[in-house]
């Protein structure tokens, strides 16, 4: 790369978090190459990103001939409702680990957007980096297998809890046993993104400061709304000795 050039980032997915972490990092002058999965999405971002492309990140064709050059890159692919054919499990065991392998061989940085939601802990008790995980789910154990790529490609893991803001505005959810929900403002987010890049090799919980109460005492979920949820409360205190500090907090909206 030339001295004074500008230095590329690609995010791999570009959805309700990726386009935020890709609109940050354009404020930060980075040149950012979005890689979505369909062209109307790719059409939608063009004005605002005009390296946007749409492929297919999950195939082996697209990390042997196709990945944009860039400096550093940002797994983000999640899941769509309006694309019930996606997989979650070939984003992650296929898609996530080859990125994490392509970022290896050209030594590019690399972040991997994870979840909280690999922790097993049950009961409501804290849980932090190294807490034990989840290793009957496996959605759960498809993110480790992903993470365990990153780290191993000396990147970063991110562990992000239940996004909100912009058009997702939290509503109060009284349904269910009582419980603590973890979550993050996915602008709060897209910031620990910037601190992520910085690391190599390490794991960080994003979330609020502190989890907030769900649910009612002895409360349980519909039979149709069967959720599977771990009662746990998270701790950012790894990310927020780096200096990351979460500046929103949104209350619920009646």
């Amino acid at each position: 790369m030339a001295s004074f050039s500008t230095p590329a980032l690609t995010v791999i997915g570009a959805g309700f978090l990726g386009r935020a972490v890709a609109e940050e990092a354009q404020r930060g002058g980075w040149r950012v190459h979005p890689v979505v999965r369909s062209e109307a999405s790719a059409k939608q971002l063009q004005p605002k990103f005009p390296h946007v492309c749409a492929d297919d990140a999950i195939a082996e064709g697209f990390w042997a001939k196709r990945v944009p050059s860039c400096e550093a890159m940002v797994w983000a692919m999640a899941p769509n409702r309006e694309r019930p054919q996606d997989d979650f499990l070939l984003m992650h065991h296929q898609g996530a680990v080859r990125a994490a392998e392509w970022a290896r061989r050209k030594g590019v940085r690399f972040v991997y957007i994870s979840s909280t939601s690999v922790y097993a802990e049950d009961g409501g008790e804290w849980v932090d980096e190294d807490a034990p995980l989840a290793h009957d789910d496996p959605r759960a154990m498809a993110m480790v297998e992903a993470e365990k790529a990153c780290l191993r490609s000396g990147g970063t893991v991110l562990r992000c809890a239940g996004l909100y803001g912009r058009e997702r505005i939290l509503r109060p959810d009284p349904e269910g046993p009582e419980r603590w929900l973890n979550l993050v403002h996915v602008e709060d987010a897209a910031r620990a993104v910037g601190w992520g890049l910085r690391q190599r090799g390490q794991v960080y919980n994003v979330c609020e400061n502190e989890p907030r109460r769900r649910g009612k005492p002895g409360g349980a979920w519909p039979e149709k709304l069967r959720r599977a949820r771990r009662n746990k409360k998270v701790s950012n205190a790894r990310l927020r000795s780096l200096g990351w500090v979460c500046l929103k907090r949104e209350e619920s909206q009646p």
